[in-house]
């Protein structure tokens, strides 16, 4: 039987990919916006889950976070390491699957940043809201980062092409309304080389997410529509949810 589809779609071409979506300067604002709205401080714990190549995780730690970034990708989590040697921060990162967190003691910050979240099961997906919230302090909190479900939908892309560095990518979409997911076939180029790969992700409303989160014992505080701090819109860019320990 085929495993899921996050255990091969993360490698190759896909660590060139993600070094070429954002700037250094857009990432220091979303680490900006993250720390202001988390209310973070220099020692603050964070989890930073997945956290690919250290991106947010090592502005985080720059700002004083001490930090800690899990991964499934060996790659990516090879260059985090290597990024934050060089820097001289203190931000830790591990290989791991965000589903079966090992962490141990309390986080005043869970990370779920760039449209992680989604992936599994509705049961999957409880149980991963489950974990981040046995990790929290007290007065820790949760923020998860997603598409605005109503936005893509009313302004739905079947097909697009895009490029990355030296990756060129094409993205087919469907949109399955019973299972309420975005089914992706992406179709990799790199040098002449193609690879095809298919991703599958469960878009929530706002309503449903703050039942969700309300199961897994977090309490919502707010969804923002953009690191801008705008208040979320049925036209914003992004569903951003902010949650707390019940």
């Amino acid at each position: 039987m085929a495993g899921h589809w996050t255990e091969s779609f993360f490698e190759g071409s896909w660590d060139e990919i993600i070094r070429n979506v954002y700037t250094p300067e857009e990432s220091r604002e979303q680490a900006l916006f993250i720390r202001r709205v988390l209310r973070l401080r220099s020692g603050s714990r964070v989890l930073d889950v997945p956290c690919g190549d250290g991106r947010i995780s090592l502005e985080l730690a720059s700002m004083g976070c001490r930090v800690l970034g899990v991964d499934r990708t060996e790659p990516s989590i090879r260059r985090a390491r290597r990024r934050a040697r060089r820097a001289d921060l203190d931000a830790e990162f591990r290989v791991g699957d965000m589903r079966r967190l090992e962490e141990t003691g309390r986080f005043s910050a869970v990370l779920n940043w760039w449209g992680s979240f989604g992936y599994f099961s509705d049961g999957e997906n409880l149980e991963l809201l489950r974990g981040f919230e046995r990790l929290l302090t007290s007065r820790g909190r949760v923020m998860i980062d997603q598409i605005n479900r109503e936005g893509v939908l009313r302004d739905f892309r079947a097909a697009a092409w895009d490029d990355y560095g030296g990756v060129r990518v094409h993205v087919r979409n469907r949109w399955d309304p019973d299972a309420e997911r975005i089914e992706g076939v992406w179709t990799m180029v790199r040098k002449g080389e193609r690879s095809r790969r298919r991703t599958s992700m469960r878009i929530y409303t706002p309503r449903q997410m703050e039942r969700l989160l309300g199961r897994a014992g977090l309490r919502l505080e707010r969804f923002y529509g953009w690191i801008d701090g705008s208040p979320f819109s049925r036209g914003s860019r992004r569903m951003i949810t902010v949650a707390r320990r019940a």
